[in-house]
């Protein structure tokens, strides 16, 4: 059995969390992205040409245009997918928090996800109805002596990446360990949730199995 080798516990800010997904496409699709627009690039520059030699032309015209609004649609796409990444995350009214635990042989992270409002107010639910606990009445003396009865409403999904079976590539940010993994999937590890010992850790680890 594979022994463990670091444990860390995490959880992402908003901008930490568009700055990955960021850097996911950037690593993945810029140099597509780049080609594609040189391409569309030479047949607005071939439009333009044709326009001038024949202004009569609706060729020159229809390519040019739509060229144009392929390009500048090619880097603006991006950006709404972003955007609308984020406001339906926000939508969602959640936190996330992560432990991931590095071992010889694989990653597991474990995703505590709690809704937003979870933990608010602490109530009693009784044949009158629900109401609030308040501090020093008897419900919260039996909730102290019994927390069982506190609802969690925290849920834990468990992920497992198997080094031999999984691509996975260790890339480090000013503020920010990113994992990306399979072409398809991408963990940011915030510094500031680290220790300076840790993130020397962290690295090494992906240093040491090439995975960086």
């Amino acid at each position: 059995m594979s022994s463990e080798i670091l444990k860390v516990r995490f959880d992402n800010a908003p901008a930490e969390i568009e700055a990955a997904y960021k850097a996911f496409h950037d690593k993945y699709t810029l140099r597509r992205k780049i080609i594609y627009s040189v391409i569309y690039l030479i047949v607005i520059v071939l439009a333009a040409d044709l326009i001038i030699r024949n202004p009569t032309s609706p060729m020159g015209y229809i390519a040019g245009g739509l060229s144009l609004g392929i390009l500048v649609f090619n880097w603006v796409k991006p950006v709404l997918i972003r955007k609308k990444m984020m406001q339906g995350m926000a939508d969602l009214g959640t936190d996330e928090t992560y432990n991931m635990t590095l071992f010889d042989d694989r990653i597991e992270i474990e995703t505590e996800v709690t809704p937003a409002d979870a933990q608010t107010e602490t109530v009693a639910i009784t044949a009158h109805g629900v109401f609030p606990v308040e501090e020093g009445s008897d419900a919260a003396k039996e909730l102290a002596e019994r927390p069982e009865l506190l609802k969690d409403e925290t849920q834990i999904a468990k992920t497992v990446y198997r080094l031999a079976e999984t691509e996975i590539f260790m890339a480090d940010r000013k503020d920010l360990l990113l994992i990306f993994v399979n072409r398809s999937y991408i963990h940011a590890v915030p510094k500031r949730c680290l220790g300076d010992k840790e993130i020397l850790d962290f690295k090494a680890y992906f240093e040491e199995k090439g995975l960086c």
